[in-house]
Order: C-alpha cells, then sequence, then structure tokens
C-alpha cells in the first residue's frame, strides 16, 4: 500500500505527538530529605536501627523513591570520621558565642540551650560511638527498599554556637573574609582555597566508600542566622581570588572601590566551579551522580539579619550553564534553601527577591514559571531538574495544602521531581505519612484536559 505525502505527514505527527505525551506522562520522581540529627534529636528515646528500618519502610510505601541523607551539620558529622568531629557540644563556645539577644525560637534562655542540646548530643555520641553508624544505617534500609540513597553534604554549614568544625578550627583562613583580610563570616566555607576543596573530596570520598549512590551538595548554612554586618558584598576577599582578580585585570580589590564587582563574583564563581569540578570527577568514576542545589537566578547570594532579607553579605556566580555544558552536574536543585514559600508570592516583589533583579516575572507569573522558562529548555535532555520544597510545616491542616501546591506545579512544569524537606515533617504528627502517599499518588495522576 502506498502513502501520499500529507498521510505520511500526518501519521508521523501523530506518532511524535504519542511519543511526547508518553514521556510527558512519566512520573515526577520523590526524594525525602532526611535530617539525621532531627531523627536523632526529635525522637522520645534513642534512635535505633529498627528505627532507621522503619521509617524507610513508611516512605518508601509512601512513594519515597529516593533518600537524600545529611551528612553533615552545624560543621559536625553524623559518624566517626578523622576529618570533622562526630556530633558533639560544647557548653563553653556556646557561651562565647552566644547569640545577644537570645532567639526564642532556642529556648528561653542561654542556659536552657546549653541543657538541651547537650542531652541531645550526648544521645547522638551514645549512638555513633557504642551502636551504629547512622549514615550507613540509612543507606541499607533504603536500599534493601530498592531505592537509592544519596549523601547530603552542606558545603557552608561550619558552625554554631557550641558547635564547632575541627577543619576550620585548623584552617581558619578557608571561611569567606572581608577586604580586611581579618573579618572571618565565621563557618562559611570558602573553596577559593585548594584544601578546602580537597576536605570535601575527601569527604565524598569516605561516603561513596560507605555505599550511598550519588552525592548532593547544598547551600544550606546556618549560620546566616548569627549576627552580622549589613554591609553589601562584605565578604569574598581571600588571598586566591584578590590574587586572581589581579593576575586577570590588574587590580588589587583589596586597596580600592572601582573595580568590576560582576568580574568579582564570576570569580568567586569559578572557585566552586572547580570545587564542582573535582566532585563530579570522583563520582563519575564510580559511576555515580553528582546533584547540586542551586540557588535561582544569576548569583548564589547569603543575606544575614535576617536568613531571608535584603542584607547581601556574599554572593558569587552559579556558572549553572557551565555545570550543564560540561556534565558536571548531573541533577540541579532549584531553590536550594530559598524562601519561596507556598503560594503566596508577596514577598518575591517586595522581599529578599529584590536583590535579584536579573529574576524578572511577566504578569501572571510565580518563581516556578519564570524557573521553568530560565532552566528547562537548556537543561533538557543533559541534566535532570527538580524543586526543593523548602520547610514545610507539620500541622496536617497547613501541610496538605503545601503537598498539593508542590505536585501540581512539579507536574505543570514538567520537572523530573521534587524533593521534600524533610522526613521529620511526615513523623511528626498521626496521619503526616498518608498526606505524603497522597501527593505521590497525585503526582502519578494524568494532568486534566484544559
Amino acid at each position: 500500500m502506498r502513502l501520499g505525502a500529507v498521510t505520511l505527514t500526518i501519521l508521523l505527527a501523530a506518532c511524535s505527538q504519542r511519543i511526547a505525551l508518553a514521556q510527558g506522562s512519566r512520573s515526577p520522581e520523590v526524594i525525602v530529605d532526611v535530617g539525621v540529627a532531627d531523627e536523632v534529636w526529635m525522637r522520645k528515646h534513642k534512635m535505633t536501627e529498627a528505627d532507621v528500618n522503619q521509617l524507610v519502610a513508611q516512605l518508601k510505601e509512601a512513594g519515597c523513591q529516593r533518600l537524600h541523607v545529611t551528612c553533615g551539620c552545624l560543621g559536625t558529622f553524623p559518624y566517626r570520621s578523622a576529618l570533622e568531629y562526630p556530633f558533639r557540644f560544647d557548653p563553653e563556645h556556646a557561651r562565647a558565642n552566644a547569640i545577644t539577644p537570645f532567639p526564642k525560637e532556642l529556648g528561653t534562655d542561654l542556659e536552657s540551650y546549653i541543657a538541651q542540646h547537650t542531652a541531645w548530643n550526648n544521645r547522638f555520641a551514645d549512638i555513633i560511638h557504642n551502636d551504629f553508624d547512622p549514615p550507613t544505617a540509612f543507606i541499607r534500609a533504603g536500599h534493601q527498599q530498592g531505592m537509592k540513597v544519596y549523601a547530603w553534604i552542606d558545603l557552608f554549614d561550619g558552625g554554631w554556637p557550641g558547635y564547632r568544625s575541627k577543619f576550620l578550627e585548623e584552617h581558619p583562613h578557608c571561611q569567606w573574609v572581608g577586604k580586611d583580610g581579618k573579618t572571618y563570616f565565621k563557618g562559611v566555607w570558602d573553596y577559593a582555597w585548594p584544601e578546602a576543596r580537597a576536605f570535601r573530596v575527601a569527604q565524598a570520598r569516605e561516603l561513596l566508600d560507605r555505599g550511598v549512590d550519588g552525592i548532593h551538595c547544598s547551600a544550606r548554612s546556618h549560620a546566616r542566622h548569627l549576627p552580622n554586618t549589613h554591609d553589601e558584598d562584605y565578604y569574598g576577599y581571600s588571598e586566591p581570588i584578590v590574587q586572581a582578580f589581579q593576575r586577570k585585570y590588574g587590580i588589587d580589590i583589596r586597596a580600592t572601590q572601582d573595580f568590576d564587582r560582576a568580574a568579582w563574583h564570576d570569580l568567586k564563581g569559578e572557585a566552586m566551579l572547580d570545587l564542582y569540578r573535582d566532585l563530579a570527577g570522583l563520582c563519575h568514576s564510580r559511576g555515580k551522580k553528582l546533584c547540586i542545589g542551586l540557588q535561582l537566578g544569576r548569583h548564589t547570594q547569603f543575606a544575614v539579619d535576617d536568613y531571608f532579607s535584603t542584607n547581601v553579605v556574599l554572593r558569587y556566580s552559579n556558572h549553572w550553564r557551565k555545570l550543564v555544558d560540561e556534565g558536571i552536574a548531573d541533577e540541579l536543585i532549584l531553590g536550594d534553601y530559598e524562601a519561596v514559600k507556598g503560594t503566596d508570592w508577596k514577598n518575591v516583589r517586595e522581599g529578599g527577591w529584590r536583590v535579584k533583579p536579573d529574576i524578572q516575572l511577566r504578569e501572571g507569573e510565580d518563581l516556578y514559571d519564570w524557573a521553568s522558562r530560565e532552566y528547562q529548555s537548556y537543561c533538557h535532555g543533559k541534566t535532570r531538574l527538580y524543586l526543593f520544597s523548602q520547610w514545610m510545616e507539620t500541622d496536617p491542616r497547613k501541610l496538605e495544602p503545601l503537598l498539593t501546591f508542590w505536585a501540581d506545579t512539579t507536574r505543570k512544569h514538567s520537572f523530573d521531581g521534587i524533593t521534600m524537606h524533610e522526613a521529620w515533617t511526615f513523623e511528626d504528627k498521626p496521619g503526616n505519612m498518608s498526606l505524603l502517599r497522597a501527593m505521590t499518588q497525585r503526582l502519578k495522576a494524568e494532568p486534566s484536559s484544559p
């Protein structure tokens, strides 16, 4: 039978449409972050391996396909390592670095904070030194359930009152520093230094040795909550950056205010690219994935007093297209630790988002509309894109509409999946795990016809 050109064209178009529909109907992947510290601290009893197994089985039953297990927090590790202190609390350090006025969310006063964290971390130390290795337990439990497990590494979370990083104590210069060369953004790592990058690669190596399926890097930093200067772009004058700028442009940025700020931000971003290249080389040599948390827009920026204000004291260029073009990032998580809260977009136009002027929303758009048109076409077929769910309410009356919003937003823009932050949200109140299950079912459902 012979087909006319028009008929053949119609058939081919129909086939292409069916393929596109089939591809578009794939269910987005559901990832759940597991905060090991919260799992240890929040329980009424000391966490056991049986608790780990039960939690992972419940998450699997609720539709979770992957775990991101935090493998560092506040400058400490939730396991024994020669690289860093395992979870521990130093009351004298807490007193010497007390926040004033004392934040109500941390307790009634400094001494109650110290008492609570001492008890929590005595429990943590007992688990790590006498019972089991928490990351290994989560890796094993996830694999037994047929789930992928990535190690979550916080790149900038190096300290808090009562918590100290062994590496930063030994290498204090590896923190972001002001123009005076002496004022440090305490606890915030600067990867312009080769030794800082080498440390993270060493940590990733020991986690890959435990059997994780990939490494996830996040820009989370509790240090951003601490009192700080409000001077714009105060930090970013480490010796490697100063020297790199002088070699390239002939200007000593510590000696003048008259220099190209965009070029400066780009150089700081290049230092981060060097870190990601090193991590990708390690992961890919073992057949593992590298997942990078990415703030939206041109820059990753740290605001202080408070975390989501316009007081941006540190920023660097994201260079996300290079992450894609060079095959560095297998996956990007968009909106990593940013305040894009729920369905209230007022803060987009009036709050901290004013300091990201490159993000311009069209009439009727929200940030995810913008993110979809900014990243999707460029990353398609090269780097998978996920959303970060932010911090969620544990009250089921508030949690349910948030989960509906995240499911619908993920499907609307055909993102590859979403990371739900975090497991304790679904454990804290009876019935919350069933809400997660309803969300994963919503993600699988066929979109309604227009």
